[in-house]
């Protein structure tokens, strides 16, 4: 360890201006993603569209988001295995730029759950070509951390964006926000993405021989399988019983954190009768304790290896009973808090959650796979918001909605038991399988 510990000083870390590239465009898209859970809780916007009181026309702008952006992952991810990483991101940014702007002149809920459902399909991309980048930058013991810091970018969003929506909308109007958005992710966020990041370390110019030799030798799965057979790596990964666990378990994140975090700030105004205002800036603690514990689970996940599913199933038990104390208690203060860290461990699940589905992948087949891990979830994800707001219209209170969220979270942790017991690689290499070639560029290494 010691050895390991030193030969980790010594090599250069340009690959963190990676991650920290990759960060920021998953920060401003969840910016993106986020600003209605905002803007539901002004009535000059629910006016202008007509859903004021609606909660079920509330819950369906994110739905509106998360549908066609879990269902256009099964396309979008093994695009990316074709065009690559990088150019993903870029593409996702330059569609969030043109749709952002559009919902800025929009005063239908018609037109605007047509752009929510657009943003959706353009950045459905995403999360596989940001995991791509991830599985070829990082050896497999910096993955859990490497995944919590760009995954923190979509807590940091709401974190920060809450009080800059809130100042926005009372100094410019709510239509202010969408351009302000839009221009963030194309003057900063595309840059970022073009420059500072490349599909493979091999294409990076200023990467260190050091570095370069430090990530291959610890990414295992490079050595053991050949890039170029896509459909064999695709039928391993698919015969994988444990792939498709992960893929149920995920849901439940998808699920209890867009179905509790959409309803956030509306459910502080209406049900603990906090002001708009304060009702934004309380909304924001979730977003805080979401940020660190995604970065203290990452951690926790790369000091072992074999924690990496115990904590996911920590994570979501965690979450499901604190969110359930969260509205069960009387005091405002408890309320507050409880949230907070039940939206918190939701989070904290993350980093290795990915670095499991990265194990479960193999280098061809990077983006088919995130594709359709990530994109099974968010289709699941669609009905969280649509679910609380429903129950919530029909009774008249949260409580319940939460509960049946808090359920599914606990069902979920118990369905990914079998992945405790590691060894959870897809298949391993056979005595016929020769060196691998350099990975074309949208490979996911393993």
């Amino acid at each position: 360890m010691a050895a390991l510990t030193s030969t980790m000083a010594r090599v250069p870390r340009r690959r963190m201006k990676v991650a920290a590239a990759i960060a920021f465009a998953f920060f401003v898209a969840y910016f993106d993603r986020t600003n209605v859970t905002v803007l539901i809780a002004n009535h000059q916007f629910d006016a202008t569209l007509g859903i004021e009181g609606d909660k079920v026309k509330q819950g369906l702008l994110m739905s509106a988001f998360l549908f066609p952006y879990g269902f256009a992952n099964f396309g979008t991810g093994p695009l990316g295995d074709k065009i690559g990483g990088r150019r993903g991101v870029t593409y996702a940014i330059l569609c969030w730029t043109v749709f952002m702007t559009a919902m800025g002149f929009v005063s239908s809920f018609t037109l605007m759950i047509l752009f929510r459902v657009l943003l959706g399909l353009g950045e459905s991309i995403m999360t596989p070509a940001c995991n791509m980048i991830v599985s070829q930058w990082f050896p497999d013991r910096e993955r859990s951390r490497a995944n919590s810091i760009w995954l923190g970018g979509l807590f940091l969003a709401p974190a920060i964006s809450y009080p800059i929506l809130i100042v926005f909308v009372d100094a410019f109007g709510w239509r202010s926000t969408f351009f302000l958005l839009a221009a963030v992710g194309f003057f900063v966020a595309l840059p970022m993405a073009w420059f500072w990041t490349t599909d493979r370390p091999e294409d990076a110019k200023n990467l260190s021989p050091e570095e370069l030799s430090y990530i291959r030798n610890g990414q295992v799965g490079t050595k053991a399988f050949d890039s170029g057979t896509f459909t064999r790596q695709a039928r391993l990964v698919f015969s994988n019983y444990k792939y498709w666990l992960g893929v149920i378990g995920y849901t439940g994140y998808g699920l209890g954190f867009w179905g509790i975090s959409t309803f956030v700030p509306t459910y502080f105004e209406h049900v603990r009768h906090l002001s708009f205002s304060s009702s934004g800036l309380f909304a924001v603690l979730p977003w805080v304790a979401a940020t660190v514990l995604t970065l203290v689970g990452g951690w926790l996940g790369d000091r072992r290896h074999r924690w990496r599913a115990p904590l996911w199933s920590f994570g979501f038990i965690a979450g499901a009973v604190l969110s359930y104390l969260g509205v069960a208690t009387g005091s405002v203060a408890a309320a507050v808090v409880l949230i907070s860290v039940a939206v918190g461990f939701m989070a904290f699940v993350l980093g290795p959650m990915w670095s499991i589905a990265q194990e479960l992948s193999l280098p061809a087949v990077g983006g088919l796979t995130s594709g359709v891990w990530n994109g099974v979830t968010y289709i699941v994800s669609a009905f969280g918001p649509a679910v609380v707001g429903f129950i919530a219209d029909s009774t008249g209170s949260y409580t319940l909605g939460f509960v049946v969220i808090a359920g599914f979270l606990v069902a979920m942790a118990i369905v990914i038991l079998p992945l405790w017991r590691g060894q959870l690689a897809t298949a391993q290499p056979s005595a016929s399988v020769g060196p691998v070639a350099a990975s074309r560029p949208g490979t996911a290494a393993q």
